[in-house]
């Protein structure tokens, strides 16, 4: 895979070790964090990944990092906690639809049910996400984008029990595990393609975009 690049905003160089990376310095659009550390407090980041961690580095300095030296699981962990949910779990909605040529059945409906969330958000979409994500056995990276809309926020107990509030994390980690899923469920010799993909839908909606690829099939109704 070529060194990342960003895909908006102005660039600059950092330095990692003998190499540098190229880091876009614009802020991303919906990122209220000024630094990656915020951040990363809440994320479960490997030993490698926290030595590239400085008190005053950029979220997309920090992102640019980890994706050019190919630290994919802290890559999409870090960036499924610095989106907000909801566009969190549009980037997992992408990168399953873009990365997957067929999904099943269930899948489908999975991703089906997700997408309608993100578009218009309620505990009624929530909660069909759930039974969408359990006829596809809770397996796969469709079945995990459906469940981060149901651990998104609202109760995970039956309609009619009291309330049982999740982890504010359980979304963002069901859509750390439906992009990680995404990459690593193919081919491996198109894994680090795959990875850069990600990435790039990952920033362009981090910066306001659809998270969408030259690539991509036409968006069905719903999703335009």
């Amino acid at each position: 895979m070529p060194p990342f690049r960003p895909v908006a905003g102005r660039d600059a160089s950092i330095r990692a070790g003998t190499r540098e990376v190229k880091v876009q310095t614009d802020p991303f659009r919906k990122v209220k964090e000024a630094t990656a550390q915020e951040i990363c407090s809440r994320v479960d980041l490997s030993q490698e990944a926290k030595a590239f961690l400085l008190p005053s580095l950029s979220p997309q300095g920090f992102l640019a990092l980890l994706a050019d030296n190919k630290h994919i699981g802290d890559a999409v962990r870090f960036l499924a906690f610095a989106l907000p949910i909801r566009e969190a779990i549009w980037w997992a909605c992408v990168t399953v639809g873009g990365s997957q040529d067929q999904l099943s059945a269930p899948e489908a409906d999975c991703l089906e049910r997700a997408t309608a969330w993100v578009y218009e958000p309620g505990d009624a979409r929530r909660r069909a996400c759930m039974e969408a994500a359990e006829g596809a056995n809770l397996e796969g990276a469709a079945a995990y984008a459906a469940l981060a809309v149901f651990w998104s926020g609202g109760s995970l107990a039956p309609a009619n029990m009291p309330d049982a509030l999740p982890d504010p994390s359980l979304g963002a980690i069901g859509v750390g595990a439906s992009v990680l899923l995404a990459i690593t469920g193919g081919e491996p010799q198109k894994l680090d393609q795959r990875f850069e993909a990600a990435m790039l839908r990952g920033m362009d909606i981090a910066n306001g975009g659809n998270g969408r690829l030259k690539s991509d099939r036409p968006a069905t109704n719903l999703e335009r």
